[in-house]
């Protein structure tokens, strides 16, 4: 099911959900009821359910008529569950530019896990990158003069001996009583000097591509992964409302009890997370981030906290791909650049008004303007949000080849590369003719259908503009677009 058709179904059930959760909760015994999907002998039922959480299971003939839980309330299954207790999820490699995905350390602890994704804090937009806060902070209180390295931080005060990327600014570390939440966002350091030559970001997570902004998770849907541990998995939200007791050994053994959202692994992975991929993110089909993981159990499940109560609670939004782009002569964004406004040159549509301009002058090319203008807000919905055609665009340069084009238009007499990491402007059009033949509506499949060979016989006249110029002078036959 696609995530539009799992928000629909999740409605239905919503519905009825507070009086449901009024009735249920009255049984002695429930702790808890959230909505997820009714697992069965381990694998998980394609319904919806609502997940009750008792303190102890005990067999039926032990329990009282009055006492037991209902296995249908207003026309949904229950689940009945114990409360799980787990442990906080505890490649060493060093990435430059930083990415999501990768291994960070805490410069007072020594102790290892993940680097979830980056966002802009509310206050004055600068970027910080998500993590948990038994992560990145040593000790359980308080966050002063705590830093985080990558790979790890050997406890120094030198950046450049130890690795260190950033200074934890805000976080909490406090059970369901309070706010709920085990997290920690760190400022990137460089924002403001040429003095780290190294530091630069990708708004992407490892493996899992481009960040597209954040949304709310949806019992049922399914979910990605990337940890340092564990590296890339997928599963479903099964529970939205469950408790989960963690022990901190690192902070004298305290534990704390989360109302958290389960994630159980797919039938490919036999664990979701594991220790060391704490602090990685969960994305959706439309490569959003909607978790942040935190802890795993014995069984191989994994539990996160919803990334708009992360956000709302630490004040801060994650970066979407269209904020802050990469320079495309170079590996990421610059750190010292941040305080700058955005250059308006790598969008789509910005590249593309440019062109417009130069199409125009040609009656065999005007037509393909008016097809881009027709078909603009579906194609740039599909690259920003479809992961197919996101993962395409991005895999095969599409924001390099658009920033070279946007150059040489802007009479910057450069030319467009023949290559860009091994892949061809000739490359890029192939692919995203096949992905927006596959996912385009019927009408934007027959335009690309139609036309990538004329578009194609064009971008091959030459390296720059002023050649494509040349050869739209030269044809009499109009590129005729539906």
């Amino acid at each position: 099911m696609s995530r539009e058709d799992i928000i629909k179904e999740n409605k239905e059930i919503n519905k009825v959900r507070k009086k449901a959760e009024k009735e249920l909760m009255k049984i002695p015994g429930v702790v808890a009821v959230g909505v997820g999907m009714k697992e069965t002998k381990g694998k998980l039922e394609e319904e919806l359910c609502f997940k009750v959480k008792v303190k102890e299971k005990k067999p039926l003939s032990e329990i009282k008529d009055k006492d037991k839980i209902p296995e249908i309330i207003y026309g949904f299954k229950t689940d009945v569950t114990e409360i799980v207790h787990g442990e906080a999820c505890a490649d060493e490699e060093k990435y430059r530019p930083l990415m999501g995905g990768i291994q960070i350390g805490c410069s007072k602890s020594g102790g290892y896990g993940t680097m979830g994704c980056f966002g802009k804090r509310d206050v004055d937009d600068k970027i910080v990158l998500l993590s948990n806060w038994h992560v990145i902070v040593s000790g359980g209180s308080a966050i002063e003069g705590e830093r985080v390295g990558q790979p790890s931080h050997n406890g120094c005060c030198s950046c450049c001996a130890c690795g260190e990327i950033a200074d934890v600014v805000d976080g909490r570390l406090s059970p369901n009583t309070a706010d709920n939440l085990d997290a920690a966002i760190a400022l990137l350091q460089g924002q403001e000097t040429d003095t780290i030559p190294e530091a630069r970001f990708i708004n992407e997570v490892k493996q899992l591509g481009i960040i597209a902004g954040s949304a709310s998770p949806e019992p049922r849907e399914k979910v990605w992964n990337y940890g340092r541990t564990t590296g890339f998995t997928s599963g479903r939200l099964s529970d939205d409302a469950d408790f989960i007791t963690i022990t901190y050994e690192q902070y004298g053994n305290v534990s704390h009890t989360f109302l958290a959202w389960e994630i159980t692994p797919d039938a490919d992975y036999d664990t979701f997370v594991d220790k060391g991929d704490s602090g990685s993110i969960c994305i959706n089909e439309h490569n959003e981030v909607v978790l942040l993981i935190f802890a795993k159990d014995d069984t191989g499940k994994g539990y996160g906290f919803d990334i708009k109560d992360v956000e709302s609670k630490l004040h801060f939004k994650v970066l979407d791909s269209t904020f802050h782009k990469s320079d495309p002569l170079s590996e990421g964004t610059p750190l010292s650049s941040i305080t700058l406004p955005p250059p308006r040159l790598n969008g789509f549509a910005d590249t593309f008004e440019l062109l417009e301009e130069e199409l125009n002058q040609f009656e065999e090319s005007r037509q393909f303007v008016e097809m881009f203008k027709i078909h603009r807000k579906e194609i740039l919905h599909l690259v920003n949000h479809n992961r197919e055609v996101m993962a395409a665009w991005n895999r095969y340069q599409g924001p390099s080849f658009l920033a070279h084009i946007a150059r040489s238009l802007k009479r910057e007499n450069k030319p467009i590369p023949g290559q860009i990491k091994g892949v061809t402007l000739q490359n890029l059009l192939l692919k995203m003719t096949a992905v927006l033949q596959r996912k385009g509506s019927p009408e934007l499949v027959k335009a690309v259908t139609d036309n990538y060979l004329k578009i194609m016989d064009l971008v091959s006249s030459g390296h720059h503009p002023d050649d494509w110029k040349a050869y739209l002078a030269k044809i009499n036959q109009p590129i005729n677009i539906n």
